[in-house]
């Protein structure tokens, strides 16, 4: 089962992700990982890791630290057919694969570049018993926004919308609340 979860910063989708991701795992039978995509740069994002283990502290999870290229962790992680795991935060993941070293990357067109991105997101959920994937939605459009944002926000976007597309379930933040949409 793939789940999608999306919702704006702060919105509460990591607690409904880390329930339902909890949930399937004892279901199941399953060992639970939590796969952190999250470069802590200073104290604001050390304070947001340490916010986040406390949040899943006690629920079994073993956290796995994957920065970039997720589908990587199919030839790592032996035992992830019997396995349930929570990708937090999409967000995070787009912004290291968006500004990777590689010119190589940071050339492509954003649809090419979302492609990738979801093709390795799926490459994990079609290995894993489960995954519970967590992202952000931000407004498309703002004129504060300078070029490389636009471009971060559009790319978002756009990996949500595919990966929407290929989840079992989707859980939006709507009006304060989660309601399923698929």
């Amino acid at each position: 089962m793939t789940i999608l979860i999306i919702g704006t910063p702060d919105s509460g989708k990591s607690q409904k992700a880390e329930a339902l991701a909890v949930e399937l795992g004892s279901a199941a039978g399953h060992k639970k990982y939590y796969i952190a995509t999250m470069i802590p740069y200073g104290e604001e994002g050390a304070k947001r890791v340490e916010k986040h283990r406390n949040l899943r502290a006690g629920k079994g999870f073993e956290t796995i630290e994957k920065t970039t290229a997720v589908h990587e962790l199919v030839t790592t992680v032996p035992d992830l057919k019997d396995s349930t795991c929570l990708l937090e935060c999409m967000s995070n993941l787009i912004g290291n694969e968006m500004h990777e070293d590689r010119p190589e990357v940071r050339s492509l067109p954003l649809e090419t570049m979302a492609d990738a991105i979801a093709r390795s997101v799926m490459t994990l959920a079609e290995a894993a018993g489960d995954l519970v994937i967590v992202s952000n939605r931000f407004p498309t459009e703002d004129p504060a926004y300078d070029e490389d944002t636009r471009n971060y926000v559009s790319l978002v976007d756009l990996v949500n919308k595919e990966l929407a597309e290929k989840a079992d379930r989707v859980f939006e933040l709507r009006d304060g609340l989660f309601e399923q949409t698929k």
